[in-house]
């Protein structure tokens, strides 16, 4: 008799796991009928154990065990991406079943859709490539043209190639380039596609006896194609590979364990790849696909504006950029005006107190809104939580002390606008961000507009960047230092990453605009070094004890202040021989809602280790553990 654990595959079970019992031959990956309460539903078999292994545990249950209803698939995933699975299970310290629903879609499990068994090989191909792992650091374009003719190479082997993109955004700039002369032959995954085309698409792609090109996102890694030859991770520096749902993979990671599992060539790229990714270049882990770009050369005149000079007036355009403008338009030239924040003011205040104005949902900054005019009546301006949506009325007392003096601080996307409407009222400007765009269609028509428009002007956040798909002349950053102000290790890369990705979009004029003039980021931006970056990046890293000379985990727990704090303590008296701090998240604020997280640190060769895995996934659901989290403030 074998012992199964499965993964329900059905809405209304709230259980990750369940067990049953069987004397049918079941392997790990089969998709099984079973009994749950008074239906039958499918479910996946993650683990398979003979009776005697758990004759004690059974002996000491205090339910009977049911039996399986049938074997419905004997054989839907490869051993391989189990085995990959696995270690992502242990590694980010989460259940294998919570694991396999991050890793496969739900339309994919739910309609049962496997391999065949002639598709299934051997853990390392004879003849083919055992795990290689490349990096790739050049721009969108040049990484482009080399995937174009990787593709063309492995087709001639024959091979196929999977191509990770991290958002669906991100697919549609590049499908039309690369599916050309192949598009009987590119498939591409999403969950935008609705499902009767993605169920079309995904057994189009294990039908398919030619190679194929596999355009999908990440969490379609689980394709059971055994000649997927090639993994490219494109985009490598994107935080969107970082799954939002328990167990909170790294999709990287993952692409990493499947592609020495299968044997398939690892590829990762970006125009600014990781900091830890250079750095474990450098120790070998990873060699240079082609050599490692150390600049982005641009023909665009560079400029940086020091806003702070002394004794001049606080300004949010300077002379430079209204100038460079002017000089544009006389040319019917687009500009590109990047701004970090939405609404007016990223933060309101007491003049009185000092309190700062906080969303009564979530307890999060609120951030000050400009209501539109109607009716030729000008309606009162609104307090926006970015983090749950609460709207309320600005016109409020504080709450902490009831002053009437309260104060916005900080640049967001409308006060830029309104600032050069006043100054430039003839500019034709659009406006486009979380708060002016609620789907891909308005962005798409926006910009249609925008390019079609001689001497338009574009104000956006970073959102912006995902549908300027074509070069344009001019760019400049308006403001961008409050997000250096953020207590985030990873915040100088992210600044960096995003500034270069400005840069190159641009082919003759490019200007930012500081106020902290101290920071060689800026410059290194401004010259497009990134090897001046990474050198500076990685000596600040090693010196704080930083990833990647260090291995984070987070484990986070929120509520009432009293419970909380007790609770993490009865945390770290089991921690007591390891290195951890603890401290409040960024948004606590009330005994009400209080978070308080607990981060320990690791060797990055000590994780995963038996008992610290262990103490963590004892933990109940009310504790948040994240493993290399992309923060620690939160």
């Amino acid at each position: 008799m074998k012992i199964l654990t499965v993964i329900p595959i059905a809405r209304g079970i709230f259980k990750d796991e369940l067990t049953y019992f069987t004397t049918q031959e079941v392997q790990r990956g089969a998709i099984v009928s079973v009994p749950v309460k008074n239906r039958l539903v499918d479910a996946l078999v993650t683990e398979v154990k003979s009776a005697t292994e758990v004759k004690l545990a059974l002996r000491q249950g205090d339910f009977p065990l049911k039996k399986i209803n049938r074997v419905r698939r004997p054989d839907f995933f490869l051993p391989q991406f189990l085995s990959a699975a696995q270690q992502a299970a242990d590694y980010f310290a989460g259940p294998l079943g919570q694991t396999l629903k991050c890793l496969v879609p739900t339309e994919i499990l739910s309609a049962g859709i496997g391999f065949k068994n002639e598709l299934i090989t051997e853990k390392r191909p004879a003849g083919g490539l055992v795990g290689e792992k490349y990096v790739i650091q050049e721009p969108d374009d040049e990484r482009l043209t080399y995937y174009k003719g990787l593709i063309r190479e492995e087709f001639a082997k024959p091979a196929s190639v999977f191509l990770c993109l991290p958002t669906i955004t991100d697919i549609k700039k590049i499908l039309d380039s690369l599916e050309r002369g192949i598009a009987d032959y590119t498939i591409v995954l999403h969950h935008a596609l609705g499902r009767t085309t993605l169920l079309e698409n995904w057994q189009r792609a294990l039908d398919t006896t030619h190679p194929v090109l596999v355009i999908a996102t990440p969490s379609f890694l689980s394709l059971p194609r055994s000649d997927l030859k090639t993994l490219i991770i494109d985009r490598e520096n994107s935080s969107a590979y970082k799954s939002p749902n328990r167990p909170f993979l790294d999709y990287r990671k993952f692409a990493e364990w499947l592609s020495s599992e299968t044997g398939a060539r690892l590829i990762l790229g970006d125009i600014v790849l990781r900091t830890e990714t250079l750095y474990r270049k450098e120790q070998g882990f990873f060699q240079p696909k082609t050599p490692i770009k150390q600049h982005v050369f641009s023909e665009a005149e560079q400029m940086i504006v020091n806003l702070q000079q002394p004794g001049a007036p606080f300004r949010i355009l300077s002379e430079e950029l209204l100038s460079s403008m002017d000089a544009a338009g006389a040319k019917n030239e687009k500009f590109f005006l990047f701004v970090h924040r939405r609404g007016l003011q990223p933060l309101v205040i007491c003049q009185d107190c000092g309190g700062t104005v906080l969303c009564k949902n979530c307890e999060a900054t609120m951030s000050l809104h400009e209501v539109d005019q109607r009716g030729g009546r000008s309606e009162e301006n609104l307090l926006v939580c970015h983090r749950c949506g609460q709207r309320r009325t600005a016109a409020i007392n504080c709450e902490t002390c009831g002053g009437w003096r309260l104060r916005g601080l900080g640049l967001g996307l409308d006060l830029v606008a309104k600032e050069l409407s006043a100054l430039r009222p003839t500019l034709k400007i659009f406006k486009l961000d979380g708060d002016k765009i609620k789907n891909e269609k308005q962005a798409t028509l926006l910009i249609k507009k925008f390019l079609g428009t001689p001497g338009g002007v574009l104000l956006g956040t970073e959102l912006a960047l995902f549908y300027l798909r074509e070069k344009i002349e001019n760019a400049a950053v308006v403001a961008i230092d409050s997000m250096l102000a953020l207590p985030d290790y990873r915040i100088n890369e992210r600044v960096f990453s995003l500034l270069i990705r400005l840069r190159a979009l641009v082919n003759k004029r490019f200007l930012i605009q500081v106020r902290k003039t101290k920071s060689t980021l800026f410059e290194s931006a401004s010259r497009g070094s990134l090897i001046d970056f990474y050198r500076q990046e990685i000596t600040e890293r090693k010196e704080f004890g930083n990833p990647p000379f260090r291995l984070f985990i987070k484990v986070s727990l929120a509520g009432n202040k009293e419970e909380v704090l007790l609770a993490l303590k009865e945390l770290a008296l089991k921690l007591a021989e390891r290195d951890f701090d603890t401290f409040p998240a960024l948004a606590t604020t009330t005994n009400r809602h209080y978070q308080l997280n607990l981060v320990i640190r690791l060797g990055v060769n000590d994780w995963p280790e038996p008992k610290l895995l262990g103490i963590l996934k004892s933990l109940p659901p009310k504790f948040i553990v994240t493993v290399d989290p992309d923060n620690l403030v939160n």
